[in-house]
């Protein structure tokens, strides 16, 4: 597969390379304001002379400085707008084959006196930006970019819940797909929690949601997708950032990163390492109750195990990020990445474990030693290329790309059993497992956009990939003082899955509306091999995913859209493993092999006011819903989870986004979402349904206190809220944060409490057939963080950033 995938780039390099070569033409500039200070994030529009049309747009950087690159032979007036300021327009520009380069040297708006009394001139971009089809979380200027991880940005972004797990949905919705710089993760729910936790939020430059993609994306991620956004430098010259930060929740953490780039027109090359250390302290407690007969009907308890954890643990871990831009002439690009990830997450785990009777008499308790040392290793190299033809728009792009991820976890559990007299009934327990995990994935893909016209343009691609993950699971348990294999609970797994998928993307304009009609085909064949008991287990099947979008703007300040899409969820190639990993002596969890794909449709119709305003309908039904359920194993003590099949998914949902500006200092952005999910329930004996109402607020607010003071509040809270046979209670998340620039706006100290009230405390309660399952974690949510952060470096012209081939796969492992 992966020569395939090469020679077909390979192929679309050579054609290419002889195509011609033309001069690069562009126009030059810098934005100041009335005192002299620069401009940046202002819309810099290129017109043509003849009739005013739109031909070229781009926005100033941080620093007010502007490029606009291959621009044709012409004549054009330059308009530039910026909020509070008048629009201004340029002398006739003619740019021709003598004249390469127009240089419009420092531009000076004059600010609008009708606005400056009712407008806060900023020249930041707002925390939370939303449009019809996206909502961005600006993180790169936020007080919450230092100190932060990427798992807890995420619990402050707009309609997003994540699990202490790692488990992500998008407005109730389970299934969504997590991307970073438009690329999969390739985890399992704990590993791509590591993950996150290991990133710090001063290296992510924004984090995108979309509740409802195109045909374009892949078509996994049944709950949508957020795609983290990693910064990377790409104005001319050297330039370069560090950052630290220390801290203390409930022990000491700190974090360190730098990041350096050196481009010029030819040759663009960029790099980056962070490093994470965090010493974490948690508290939980499991009760596993035991019922005669169906918890739907009064039946009578039989027993109960209820167990106390406190965990201790050391995340140590090293992100890191390199990449060359060869810029072969004005049409073609060529480049490379590489990103990595190293770490360790070792954990201590002292239990107790009550076992009592139908009247509650406790018959023995349990006391257990866990000691896991986990360690992993991410690499992804991507070769890619692209070509921009004569005509405005029409570009072809290519990727290749090679995944490696490797993790391993040791764990030791030691039990010893005593009677409530506090004497020993029996001889201790013990069990050893060798956990490792080893996944390569190829993925390769072509895009190519046509111009059909000045408002319409069809976009069609191919993405082919091959997942190979193999889990050779060894446990040993004790037995007279001496560990023996135990081939009962070992499991060597192997899994291969080909993913062929092609699309057609259809953009066009026509009065005040707009059309985008999709569609995705993806044919999937995947083979799992359970080498120990020698049983194979394979799957194909052809799926085709429409979309379809439709934009009426009724005027400059409403705007109506409404759209379609089919999408999957597949199950993650974790879940498809049989084998077992215990949590302790009397929980296992343990996949499934027959798992089919869920199947999602999902209606979304939206509304924008102003563009400060919006709010959304949804609905989304899905099939063959994927969900854990819980089983007591052979009438005893020892519990399990497992993922199924457990029926249909609704999930009805309004949602309402507001920039708010209550004084010239205080601005924010409010997220407001209502939601019900109802669960179809497909049980041994009989259909349930589990269904309920949840209401989440996201509020987040901007203090502009002057003199290079600033401030910010984050507030955000959930009500209960039910997925699949799981219900989650009410909790809230309140942090806050105080920075001062310093060393000429070039650095910054940041100070930021996280959770101040400790609102963070997960409550759960598991249903299903005979067992109920209540569960609590009292994270180390709550910790003190000093930042400091420095810029350095020339300034120059802007370049664009690259997004590469593998969409949908890094979720699922």
């Amino acid at each position: 597969m992966m020569k395939i995938y090469i020679l077909a780039l390979l192929c679309t390099l050579s054609i290419a390379f002889s195509m011609t070569v033309k001069a690069q033409k562009n126009i030059y500039g810098k934005l100041l304001d009335e005192k002299a200070q620069h401009i940046p994030f202002a819309s810099v529009t290129v017109l043509r002379y003849a009739d005013s049309v739109k031909a070229y747009a781009v926005m100033t950087d941080t620093a007010g400085n502007f490029v606009l690159s291959r621009v044709k032979n012409g004549r054009y007036l330059l308009k530039i707008s910026y909020i509070g300021y008048m629009d201004y327009y340029s002398t006739v520009i003619e740019l021709s084959n003598a004249r390469n380069l127009h240089h419009m040297g420092a531009i000076r708006l004059n600010p609008d006196s009708r606005l400056l009394n009712t407008v806060s001139i900023s020249g930041q971009r707002p925390l939370i930006e939303q449009t019809l089809d996206k909502t961005v979380m600006n993180i790169e200027k936020s007080i919450f970019a230092e100190g932060n991880t990427a798992l807890e940005l995420l619990n402050k972004a707009p309609g997003v819940t994540v699990t202490e797990n790692g488990e992500v949905s998008l407005k109730g919705r389970s299934g969504t797909t997590i991307m970073i710089n438009g690329k999969p993760t390739y985890l399992s729910g704990d590993q791509l929690a590591n993950l996150l936790r290991g990133t710090n939020s001063s290296s992510i430059s924004r984090i995108e949601i979309m509740s409802n993609p195109t045909a374009q994306y892949d078509a996994s991620g049944s709950g949508g997708i957020v795609n983290i956004i990693i910064k990377k430098n790409l104005l001319i010259g050297f330039n370069g950032s560090i950052d630290g930060n220390i801290g203390a929740g409930n022990d000491i953490r700190n974090g360190q990163g730098i990041a350096l780039s050196y481009n010029t027109t030819l040759l663009n090359t960029y790099g980056s390492y962070n490093a994470n250390n965090q010493n974490l302290e948690s508290k939980s407690s499991a009760e596993r109750l035991f019922y005669n007969g169906n918890l739907q009907t009064k039946s009578a308890l039989l027993q109960s195990i209820l167990q106390e954890n406190q965990e201790k643990a050391k995340l140590r871990s090293h992100n890191f990020r390199f990449g060359i831009d060869l810029n072969l002439d004005e049409n073609n690009t060529l480049g490379f990445l590489m990103n990595g990830a190293v770490g360790k997450y070792p954990t201590q785990q002292p239990s107790t474990s009550i076992l009592r009777d139908a009247n509650g008499e406790k018959r023995w308790s349990a006391l257990t030693q866990t000691n896991n040392k986990e360690r992993w290793t991410d690499l992804l190299y991507n070769v890619n290329y692209v070509h921009k033809f004569n005509k405005e728009g029409h570009e072809l792009k290519a990727d290749v790309d090679y995944v490696y991820h490797f993790s391993k976890m040791n764990q030791q559990l030691d039990t010893r059993y005593l009677l409530p007299d506090g004497i020993s009934n029996r001889a201790p327990s013990g069990r050893k497992g060798d956990i490792p995990s080893n996944d390569d994935v190829y993925a390769a893909k072509i895009d190519y956009i046509l111009p059909l016209g000045k408002k319409t343009k069809l976009e069609t691609g191919w993405k082919g990939s091959y997942v190979r993950t193999e889990n050779n699971l060894q446990y040993d348990t004790l037995k007279n003082n001496s560990y023996l294999s135990d081939a009962s609970t070992s499991n060597h797994f192997i899994y291969k899955e080909h993913i062929q998928a092609a699309y057609l993307n259809l953009n066009t304009a026509w009065a005040e509306y707009q059309l985008q009609a999709g569609l995705r085909a993806e044919y999937t064949n995947t083979k799992g091999h359970q080498i120990t008991s020698n049983m194979t287990f394979k799957k194909d099947y052809l799926g085709l995913f429409p979309s379809l979008f439709l934009t009426r703007d009724f005027s400059e300040n409403h705007q109506l859209k409404t759209g379609y899409s089919r999408r999957i969820k597949r199950p993650s190639y974790w879940d498809l493993n049989p084998f077992r990993v215990y949590d302790d002596p009397f929980a296992f969890y343990e996949g499934n092999p027959f798992l089919k794909p869920a199947i999602v449709n999902a209606i979304e119709l939206g509304y924008a006011l102003k563009s400060r305003y919006f709010a959304s309908l949804s609905y989304n039904h899905t099939a063959d819903v994927i969900a854990e359920q819980v089983g007591q194993l052979d009438a005893g003590a020892t519990t399990f989870q497992r993922p199924e099949n457990i029926g249909s998914f609704d999930n009805f949902g309004l949602s309402i986004t507001a920039s708010t500006q209550i004084f010239k200092w205080w601005t924010g952005s409010q997220f407001l979402n209502v939601y019900h999910n109802r669960y179809k329930i497909n049980g041994q004996t009989e259909t349930a349904i589990n269904s309920g109402n949840t209401l989440s607020l996201n509020s987040q607010n901007t203090f502009n206190l002057g003199k290079g003071w600033k401030a910010e509040l984050s507030a955000f809270y959930i009500s209960e809220e039910v997925s699949g046979i799981t219900t989650t209670s009410p909790y809230s998340i309140i942090s806050s944060g105080i920075q001062k620039e310093v060393l000429k706006g070039k650095g910054s100290l940041k100070f930021m409490v996280n959770d101040i009230f400790e609102g963070y405390r997960i409550k759960r309660k598991m249903a299903y057939e005979s067992v109920l399952f209540l569960s609590r974690h009292n994270s180390d949510s709550r910790y003190g963080l000093l930042s400091f952060s420095y810029r350095f470096g020339a300034k120059g012209k802007p370049k664009n950033e690259r997004s590469t081939s593998s969409e949908d796969l890094k979720g699922r492992m």
